[in-house]
């Protein structure tokens, strides 16, 4: 028996050694893989804030999708993000971090949402309904994050020009007049949105614009104490030229109605600026004088009204 215990304990002590190895193994991983856990830091999720720099056709967001294009590089954009706006917070879907490593990431934020090319640009079709929005480019970083100051948010602003139209008729009895139609010529069919450069080029003409159409409507506008205030908007491209077509109906006969052509609209200011809202006041001189004027089509800076898309012919004022 003495000889067998003198073979067993030295078996038990390479076991149990082998085993304090095996433990002190699994330790020493189970620690380095904890200390290095413990130094890398916390994914931080972004917050973005934003507002609307004037009230347009989107007046304020109320779970509005938006686009925010992203870059680690200022002026380039290699991702672009999705989220929702609501109130002054834009929610990130899915969740966005800033780097670990501290670096910025730079943001420019626009609306609506479309497909982001590799040279920085977005491209929107024209009916004279949608409201283009575009930020500054803004950044951030897990020390430097953006917060809900004006220095920090993403805020937007409208790039198109908005008009509204205001008929005067320069008659003794206007109200035997009324407006069959009237259409808009010049709005761009497509632009192209640079996000470096901030500027709009502009495609081939789209088809007229209706403003208002007896036919869709089923009645002339009717002009009371010789003023016609059609009512809503139409958002165009900037600094563009601009022709209106009229339509005056003098009984319910088509063939006797007074007819306008290629009216030029003279903005004040020269041109149309974008994010500014004009009152394009059409002055009709008598039809039947003598010596008939030209009628006058004046464009006047005016105020940006509130609305929340369109309507087939002039975005509806909520009123």
């Amino acid at each position: 028996m003495k000889w067998k215990n003198k073979q067993i304990y030295p078996q038990l002590a390479i076991h149990s050694l082998f085993v304090a190895l095996s433990l002190l193994t699994v330790l020493t991983v189970v620690l380095q893989a904890c200390s290095k856990h413990s130094s890398e830091p916390e994914p931080i999720p972004i917050q973005l804030y934003t507002g609307i720099r004037t009230r347009a056709a989107v007046d304020a967001f109320d779970a509005t999708p938006v686009c925010v294009a992203c870059g680690s590089l200022s002026g380039s954009y290699t991702q672009c993000w999705d989220g929702v706006a609501t109130g002054n917070e834009i929610t990130l879907v899915p969740v966005r971090y800033y780097p670990t490593d501290g670096t910025p990431v730079y943001l420019r934020g626009f609306y609506p949402p479309a497909p982001l090319t590799e040279d920085g640009t977005l491209t929107y079709t024209l009916t004279g309904e949608e409201d283009l929005m575009l930020t500054a480019e803004q950044s951030g970083s897990a020390e430097n994050p953006f917060t809900a100051d004006t220095e920090k948010m993403l805020v937007h602003r409208h790039l198109l020009t908005q008009l509204s139209f205001r008929l005067k008729l320069d008659v003794e009895n206007p109200e035997q007049y009324s407006i069959r139609s009237l259409r808009l010529n010049g709005l761009a069919q497509e632009v192209t949105l640079s996000l470096l450069t901030e500027k709009l080029e502009c495609g081939t003409p789209a088809p007229p614009v209706v403003l208002y159409d007896s036919e869709k409507s089923g009645n002339c506008f009717p002009f009371e104490a010789g003023v016609a205030e059609l009512p809503g908007f139409v958002l165009v491209q900037p600094e563009a030229e601009f022709t209106i077509d009229l339509r005056l109906a003098v009984d319910e006969e088509p063939e006797n109605d007074l007819v306008y052509t290629g009216l030029p609209i003279h903005f004040e200011g020269g041109v149309g600026a974008g994010g500014i809202s004009y009152t394009v006041s059409v002055e009709i001189p008598d039809p039947s004088s003598l010596d008939p004027k030209a009628v006058n089509v004046t464009a006047t800076v005016g105020h940006w009204e509130d609305g929340s898309g369109g309507n087939g012919e002039l975005v509806t004022r909520h009123l």
